[in-house]
């Protein structure tokens, strides 16, 4: 794994840097991507900096002021710039079209995701909370000072993937960063309250639906729930609008395992498993391409929701 000097020094020698992350982007993934835009221009103030997205930001991050800088991809636009920047990216082909962007430029890849296969000229891959986290790290390397804009940036990114701190991957290092980021001014209630607590009528609907509707195994310990696109598409909702689906499946009792499939296009089906404890999702989501993290993965899929479900059952 390079260091983060390595880092360092491409970005100083670099005049037009476009940062990128996932598709359907998640607070860490924007948060992540806000507070480096924002450290790097401090660190470089003669380079060109944006942060691309192929989709939009969801409305729960609107509160953050950086939030304006980020940017749609543009198919129609020629991008002109000398170095990419991944981050909270698990596979280069999870930041969808804006890889059309970053072809034949150097790429950096600053991601927490175990299941990354380092698909960057340089790396930097740790299995921590979140990235976030890293570009916390990163940026008190380069000595830049954490502003208000950047910790709020940051603190989102660390509530979205810790689960407001209530997950495995919390560690002493993990509340450090969070209290030195309250100390500089951020507002844990006022984050908590925009980013989790605030939720539109459809997520409110979807999440009923989920709690209704779920199917549970008893043997495998699994709580599932298949969203049609049918019924997607009747309440009118977003994918954002989903996001709290999988957490809510694994937080029944006798749930050691969730697994929420949606049903994204014809044929196409996300799927996104939780686990409580030793289960390792990681694992299942690899047997259909995807991954993440030991207690949460996603991947997609081209099978029926059944045949998902039968392969997951066997494999619990």
């Amino acid at each position: 794994m390079e260091s983060f000097l390595n880092i360092k020094n491409k970005i100083m020698e670099s005049k037009k840097i476009l940062i990128t992350s996932h598709v359907n982007p998640d607070g860490d993934a924007i948060g992540a991507g806000l507070a480096l835009l924002a450290g790097i221009e401090k660190f470089n103030n003669k380079c060109e900096v944006r942060f691309v997205l192929q989709d939009k930001t969801p409305d729960r991050v609107k509160f953050l002021e950086l939030e304006r800088r980020a940017e749609m991809y543009d198919s129609n636009k020629k991008y002109d710039i000398d170095l990419a920047i991944c981050v909270d990216s698990a596979a280069l082909s999870r930041i969808g079209n804006v890889e059309n962007a970053i072809k034949n430029i150097f790429t950096i890849n600053i991601d927490h995701h175990i299941s990354n296969p380092k698909y960057g000229d340089i790396n930097y891959v740790e299995n921590i909370s979140s990235t976030s986290e890293i570009i916390y790290k990163f940026l008190k390397f380069l000595n830049v000072e954490i502003d208000i804009n950047i910790g709020e940036s940051l603190y989102t990114g660390l509530v979205n993937d810790t689960g407001n701190f209530k997950h495995d991957n919390v560690t002493e290092e993990t509340f450090k960063m969070a209290g030195h980021l309250v100390k500089i001014g951020v507002n844990n209630s006022k984050i908590v309250r925009e980013f989790l607590n605030t939720k539109s009528m459809a997520a409110i609907k979807f999440l009923g639906q989920a709690m209704y509707e779920m199917k549970f195994d008893e043997k495998k310990r699994l709580a599932y729930f298949y969203l049609s696109n049918k019924d997607f598409m009747k309440n009118g909702g977003r994918k954002e609008d989903t996001e709290e689906i999988v957490e809510n499946l694994v937080s029944y009792e006798k749930a050691e395992v969730s697994l929420f499939l949606r049903e994204d296009a014809i044929g196409v089906i996300k799927g996104s498993m939780r686990s409580k404890h030793d289960t390792d999702v990681n694992v299942i989501a690899g047997i259909f391409g995807g991954g993440g993290h030991r207690k949460a993965s996603g991947f997609t899929s081209n099978l029926s929701a059944e045949e998902i479900v039968k392969i997951i059952l066997e494999k619990l």
